[in-house]
């Protein structure tokens, strides 16, 4: 997959004028107000700062306008306030006219312009010295005059009345001139008709002025005639590669686009080149639509957008996000949804987003950072029966198909490896395109070479052996991640932390569970792996559309039959119980059982296959939720309680034949093994396979399931597991060392109700652990019940919060059900934070 374009910088958003095409000037506005100089910025990078004569005491100024801010001059009166814009000439700005002149902006004329006979637009004839060119209004219709080194016209040349400008219209208005040919056209866009022509060619003869000095003036000309309305995103490029065509196209290209409006809702200006909502005295609107600029499409195969943005869950969002083509700039599809994955099928030339950015806080906002558009290029292969790996180059295009490669293994596990190894001639024409870090696709899965490794053997005979990694092991490399808390967190928020910042993002997930825990890990790979650890899962990687997935189950039934001399050549099955538990005891954080929830008793144990007792524990010591340590410990005894049982076989792939197609199995899915010999007749999974490309009647699948440690407190998965961050058993000496004072009121029922605001709860006189009292309340379907009260502690750093709960029969109706403590604290500043301590 290979990256075709990425919008990621202030044209894109807002249709300004790309600075890298006006490289001798470019002057967007966008300031609030003027230097100590009266001056504004050159945003070119030339250093051209461009001052405003006459600022002072007149309607001179920078205002809201479409693209940011604009500049304003001689609203009121123009031959009183005789105001206009300057840039001093150092005498280089046209020292190297070469091939193409182009100049050019926005402008919105008033009454006054268009309605007087001259009015001066662009300006070179102010000197010093002679001029080069001059672009005016005549009556309002553009005029272009080009002059030679003595001072005389060479071209003076007045639009038809068909071109006759209006006031209070943003027009978009471009000279191009070439020397060289001499030729001129002018190019023309009306924003509000969403229209542009290039005007027909206008010829000379002469030489346009090759030593021009003269300084820069936007509207005014001998202090007699001048400009009255607003400038915006002016541009000068001498020896330019555009010509009138392409400034056509960026009108169009461009005229959607509205990260720039100040009127709007969104807003790329203020942390540019990131898209947010606008804020108005730090509050944001709830949501606000942002279109691009058109970028270039024309897709070799299929696509996929991928949109990085900065987020919090629940709260800020970008949704909505939809594509529209065109093969001309002017014609556009309708705005179509993108896929659930990202997929673009589009043969068109251009295309330009549309995105919606919503808050429900309008303290916050979401970011947009760039929008990528990548070409998934056809697989020169359908099937990986018989492939031969080809090697891509660095746009992701086909370089070399390895046709003599041989010995070609794709090792695959669930929730593992994914790796590429071959081997070829070292003295092959196209082992020269094999290098480290190159890539090499496989039908659509894309490897990155690693290790490179030439060997001459004893009959001198010399070969090159590979090994590559799947694309996603870079996610290993990833931007370090913090240390994060997640309360009660679904695995879809989890894996967008994961991936922030990296350019994947999250695909499907169809894991249900939440969790509380702290991520500690430090790269988006390693997060991800503890994900699926801790909520369970199958993690897949699309690496061509840059997803990442988490199924309760990758695979399906394939259908598949593997039996012996059909398509199995040998099998091995071992069944193994030197790791068979029947009684499993767990401890968790500071010794605690889940006895008082489990009958007492502080273990589980299960006798399916057989009544030997067979004990041992479960080191939870991460748990500090004896609901969670139980339902733990009867997931991993149902893991333990039975024989583990392997099969390895070395089977053939017959889907790769004519009429076998329903043969066809993958990684993870189910198949069905028969050898009537050894009494197998069993469905079970593909946990594993070495697929060999070139032979594939020799690959070599392991099909079970893989048994956790006991007794292991360095396993992922315990470590990971449900911890409560905030939430710890206190120890004795912990509490020796606490001074006791407790800000709640009638904390033990002593006075009934009393100071608690209350739905659903009663005081019970007779039941009380510290007192003779407590508070119970009866859980009901779809009924929230819950009692609160507010305190105002003492200015301190930490707090402790401690409670003492029974329960009876308590049960989970719904995956959003919940049972615990809610804590919300408000700060000064009045900002409040809310923390779930989830207690089942």
């Amino acid at each position: 997959m290979a990256l075709k374009t990425i919008l990621n910088t202030q044209p894109d958003f807002t249709g300004e004028f790309p600075a890298k095409y006006a490289k001798s000037g470019l002057w967007r506005f966008n300031e609030s107000t003027v230097d100590d100089d009266d001056s504004v910025s050159d945003s070119s990078g030339c250093g051209r700062s461009l001052k405003f004569i006459n600022w002072s005491g007149t309607t001179a100024n920078l205002v809201e306008s479409q693209k940011g801010n604009c500049a304003r001059i001689n609203i009121s009166s123009p031959t009183t306030e005789k105001s206009y814009l300057y840039v001093e000439n150092d005498g280089t700005i046209f020292e190297n006219i070469g091939e193409r002149i182009i100049v050019g902006g926005w402008i919105n004329p008033t009454t006054y312009s268009v309605d007087n006979t001259y009015c001066p637009i662009f300006n070179t004839r102010y000197g010093p010295g002679q001029p080069i060119l001059y672009l005016s209004l005549y009556s309002g219709r553009p005029r272009l005059m080009l002059y030679n080194s003595s001072g005389s016209l060479i071209l003076d040349t007045t639009l038809s009345t068909s071109y006759k400008l209006s006031s209070g219209v943003w027009y978009f208005i471009a000279a191009v001139i070439e020397p060289d040919n001499g030729q001129a056209w002018y190019v023309i866009g009306d924003k509000d008709a969403g229209t542009v022509q290039i005007s027909d060619v206008m010829t000379f003869t002469g030489t346009l002025n090759p030593s021009c000095t003269a300084d820069l003036i936007w509207g005014m000309h001998s202090d007699t005639y001048y400009y009255a309305g607003f400038f915006d995103d002016w541009f000068l490029d001498v020896d330019s590669e555009l010509t009138a065509e392409d400034l056509k196209n960026y009108f169009l290209a461009g005229l959607l686009a509205n990260g720039g409006v100040m009127s709007g809702d969104v807003d790329e200006l203020t942390d540019s080149p990131n898209v947010t909502l606008r804020s108005t005295d730090d509050v944001y609107p709830t949501e606000g639509t942002l279109y691009t600029s058109a970028v270039e499409c024309s897709l070799s195969g299929s696509g996929r957008v991928s949109v990085s943005c900065e987020y919090v869950s629940g709260t800020t969002a970008v949704t909505d996000i939809q594509t529209s083509t065109s093969d001309d700039l002017e014609t556009w599809s309708d705005w179509t949804d993108i896929g659930t994955n990202g997929k673009l099928e589009s043969p068109n030339a251009a295309i330009r987003f549309k995105m919606t950015l919503t808050t429900t806080d309008t303290s916050q906002t979401p970011k947009i950072t760039d929008i990528r558009l990548y070409d998934i290029a056809k697989a020169t292969y359908e099937k990986i029966g018989y492939t031969r790996p080809v090697v891509l180059d660095s746009n992701g295009a086909w370089e070399a198909v390895l046709e003599n490669a041989y010995d070609i293994i794709l090792t695959g596990e669930v929730n593992g490896e994914d790796t590429l190894s071959f081997s070829i001639p070292f003295q092959d024409d196209k082992r020269a395109y094999i290098d480290n870090e190159k890539k090499i696709q496989i039908v659509d899965d894309v490897y990155i070479i690693r290790t490179v490794t030439d060997t001459r053997d004893t009959d001198g005979t010399i070969i090159t052996s590979v090994y590559a990694e799947a694309e996603f092991y870079d996610l290993t490399y990833s931007v370090r991640k913090e240390e994060k808390e997640f309360d009660a967190a679904t695995t879809d928020e989890a894996m967008a932390y994961a991936l922030e910042g990296t350019e994947w993002n999250v695909g499907t997930v169809n894991v249900t569970t939440k969790r509380t825990w702290t991520c500690s890990e430090t790269n988006a790979l390693s997060i991800l792996r503890q994900v699926a650890d801790l909520h369970g899962g199958d993690l897949v990687f699309d690496c061509p559309n840059r997803l990442v997935h988490l199924y309760t189950f990758s695979g399906s039934d394939s259908g598949a039959l593997f039996f012996y001399r059909k398509n199995m050549k040998d099998i091995e099955r071992t069944v193994d119980t030197t790791s068979l538990i029947t009684r499993l005891y767990a401890y968790g954080a500071d010794g605690m059982t889940f006895a008082d929830i489990n009958d007492g008793k502080a273990y589980v144990e299960d006798f399916t296959y057989s009544s030997e007792v067979r004990i041992s524990s479960l080191d939870c010591s991460s748990f500090t939720n004896p609901y969670q340590m139980l339902e733990y410990a009867k997931m991993r005894l149902a893991d333990y309680c039975e024989p583990t049982i392997s099969y390895v076989l070395n089977a053939m792939d017959l889907s790769v034949l004519t009429d076998y197609a329903h043969e066809s199995w993958a990684l993870g899915d189910y198949v069905r093994v028969e050898d009537k010999d050894l009494g197998i007749s069993v469905t079970t999974r593909v946990v594993r396979r070495e697929y060999n490309l070139q032979e594939p009647w020799n690959t070599v699948l392991e099909l079970s399931t893989t048994l956790k440690n006991l007794g292991s407190s360095t396993s992922a998965w315990d470590n990971a597991a449900d911890e409560l961050s905030g939430v710890s058993v206190v120890s004795s000496t912990d509490i020796a060392d606490l001074v006791p004072f407790n800000h709640l009121l009638n904390s033990r029922a002593d006075n009934d109700m009393a100071y608690w605001t209350n739905s659903g709860f009663e005081a019970d006189a007779e039941n009380g652990v510290s007192g003779t009292a407590s508070f119970k309340a009866e859980g009901a379907a779809d009924t929230t019940k819950s009692m609160s009260q507010t305190v105002y502690p003492a200015n301190c750093s930490t707090y402790t919060l401690s409670a003492q709960f029974g329960s009876e029969d308590l049960e989970k109706l719904s995956d959003d059900s919940q049972v615990g403590i809610e804590v919300i604290i408000e700060y000064e500043d009045g900002t409040t934070e809310s923390r779930f301590i989830d207690l089942y």
